[in-house]
C-alpha cells in the first residue's frame, strides 16, 4: 500500500485499482483550489507496465464520468515526463514506473483503452486494437478513436 506524508483521505489518497491491468492502486489527487474537495475534479495516477498514466474525472458528486464523454471513465493517457519529486513521482517509483519514458517511434504507446489495450500514435493516427473482439481501430484523434471504440 502506497503511503505518503500527503495522503489526507481527503485531497489526496490511495484507492484499490479496479482493473486488472493496472499496477495494485491508483493516486487520486485534487488541486487545492477551493474548500470542498468533494466539488473540485479529480486527477488519477496508475502505472501500467512501467508507464505512469493518468486521467482526469469529474467531481465525486457528478460521478466517474464526464457528461460530453462517450462511455465509461475516461482513458489513461500516458504522463510523457514523470515528476521527479513529489508524491507522484514517489508513487510512480514505488509502482515501478520509470522517470523517463524512451521513445519508440515504430511502437508509441500514448495511453491505454477501457481493458487495458494500448493506444499508439503512428503516422498521425491513433490505432488500438479493441479486446473484445479484435477489431483494429484508427482515427485522427483519441475523441474519434473513442467513438469507434465504443459503437
Amino acid at each position: 500500500m502506497f503511503e505518503h506524508k500527503n495522503l489526507d483521505g481527503q485531497w489526496n489518497k490511495a484507492i484499490p485499482a479496479t482493473d486488472s491491468f493496472i499496477s495494485s492502486e491508483v493516486l487520486e489527487c485534487r488541486d487545492t483550489v477551493g474548500e470542498e474537495p468533494a466539488k473540485i475534479s479529480r486527477k488519477q495516477y496508475a502505472v501500467i507496465g512501467d508507464h505512469l498514466v493518468e486521467r482526469c474525472l469529474p467531481p465525486e458528486s457528478i460521478g466517474n464520468t464526464w457528461a460530453y464523454d462517450v462511455a465509461q471513465m475516461p482513458w489513461w493517457s500516458a504522463v510523457m515526463n514523470p515528476p521527479h519529486a513529489g508524491i507522484i513521482a514517489e508513487f510512480n517509483s514505488q509502482n515501478g514506473g520509470l522517470h523517463r519514458r524512451h521513445l519508440d517511434v515504430a511502437h508509441y504507446v500514448v495511453g491505454y483503452a477501457s481493458a487495458g489495450e494500448e493506444i499508439t500514435l503512428l503516422d498521425t493516427l491513433y490505432h488500438v486494437t479493441r479486446a473484445s473482439d479484435g477489431t483494429a481501430l484508427s482515427a485522427s484523434s483519441m475523441l474519434e478513436l473513442r467513438k469507434l471504440y465504443f459503437a
